[in-house]
């Protein structure tokens, strides 16, 4: 018995050489199905981006008025000629129906939001907020917003549906006095002895002792009064590796910043849902909605993910069994 053959092509592959073609063929037409698809993906995080209606008024063949989503198609293929065939010759898959564009639409916040539920699980403290608004149809929409703070250093604030509402208490806004850097040299000649006790009953979990040796620490270095806010001085201590020598005062940094103290953005997102859902598009689908909100308020999460496409187009291959080819063999 040859063992040598172990790992090599089957039998198949080496006595058929159609079957090897035909994998080959399948292949490149799954190469050029997802080429296309992706362009079909970027127009439509064009159109979430910029919170702009993707149907238009009548869509059908020679319509005047097909909408900003097929007129964006349709500028892109003039650009790309493997699209401008796929669209004049496609008899299975066209890509520009409205399901195809509510399936990708569904498929995109599936992704964004695993996306974000990633993050938020590799960060120390998270903080969830619930709000409700009421929309241009009389439905009461319900927000959940995570902030976190991201490998980075940087505070993320990642909404699930459509908006945030920010709230404040007392402890929180004396702990933060604890790591005002204007304060230090002030703290140098007395120590925020009721600021440091009433933050150790809010935050039980720090180790009072070792805080306040950190703190002391801290208002002696002419270093750490130059930092503009917690955020500022969290960085110059994940930048420096500092973590773990002043471990009490990072996680007071990062509860200070996880935990939302302002409404300032609450407006802007309320702006978004009003602008995605006006009174010529009330009809709207809540899984649409929530699509499209999730596009616009976080297009700078969606252009960071170099490989959002694909993500997607897997998804969408995966959703059911499809005439157009989009899984390699």
């Amino acid at each position: 018995m040859r063992l040598q053959i172990f790992g090599k092509l089957s039998i198949a592959q080496q006595l058929d050489e159609g079957y090897r073609i035909g994998i080959r063929r399948h292949n490149e037409e799954v190469t050029k199905n997802r080429r296309i698809l992706s362009r079909i993906i970027d127009c439509v995080k064009f159109c979430g981006a910029f919170e702009l209606a993707l149907r238009g008024h009548d869509e059908s063949e020679g319509s005047d008025n097909l909408g900003i989503f097929r007129g964006l198609v349709d500028f892109v293929a003039s650009l790309d000629g493997v699209l401008k065939e796929h669209l004049e010759n496609a008899t299975v898959f066209k890509g520009t129906s409205k399901t195809v564009q509510n399936e990708l639409l569904d498929c995109m916040l599936s992704v964004v939001r695993e996306q974000i539920i990633q993050d938020a699980q590799s960060s120390d403290f998270l903080s969830i907020q619930a709000d409700e608004t009421t929309d241009i149809a009389t439905q009461c929409q319900l927000v959940l917003v995570l902030r976190y703070i991201d490998a980075k250093g940087n505070v993320c604030d990642t909404i699930l549906r459509h908006t945030l509402e920010r709230f404040s208490f007392t402890d929180h806004l004396v702990s933060a006095t604890l790591l005002q850097a204007d304060r230090f040299e002030q703290y140098t000649m007395a120590f925020p002895e009721d600021a440091l006790s009433r933050t150790l009953k809010a935050y039980p979990v720090l180790d009072g002792t070792k805080l306040k040796t950190e703190l002391s620490l801290i208002y002696c270095k002419e270093e750490f009064r130059a930092c503009c806010g917690a955020l500022d001085l969290l960085q110059l201590f994940m930048k420096n590796n500092l973590e773990e020598v002043f471990s009490e005062t990072v996680t007071l940094l990062k509860i200070l910043v996880t935990t939302p103290m302002t409404t300032a953005e609450t407006e802007r997102c309320f702006s978004t849902l009003k602008r995605i859902k006006t009174f010529l598009r009330n009809s709207m689908t809540q899984e649409r909605l929530n699509a499209l909100a999730m596009l616009s308020i976080e297009k700078r999460l969606v252009t960071e993910m170099t490989d959002f496409n694909q993500k997607v187009i897997e998804k969408f291959a995966s959703q059911k069994e499809r005439r157009a080819k989009f899984v390699f063999k």
